[in-house]
């Protein structure tokens, strides 16, 4: 398990906890956007890796199991 995986396995509970959105999916269907605590999680991870949101986005369609520990896929991201 990497560093990245880690931090990432602890900061989306916590995520979860604090936005109250411990069941809700991701990436909800048709919902136009990312549950809120996917946002924290990945607002989390762009300072962790001390990246531009851009970075972020290309270095996570680079590692599918740390957007799969938030629980997105590839697909999800949004095109920089």
């Amino acid at each position: 398990m990497t560093q990245i995986s880690r931090f990432i396995g602890e900061v989306v509970p916590v995520a979860q906890n604090v936005t109250g959105d411990g069941d809700e999916s991701a990436a909800p269907e048709g919902g136009g956007g990312f549950a809120d605590y996917a946002l924290v999680s990945l607002h989390c991870l762009r300072i962790y890796l001390d990246t531009s949101y851009r970075m972020t986005i290309d270095l996570l369609k680079e590692m599918p199991q740390i957007t799969g520990e938030i629980g997105l896929s590839a697909a999800d991201l949004p095109s920089p």
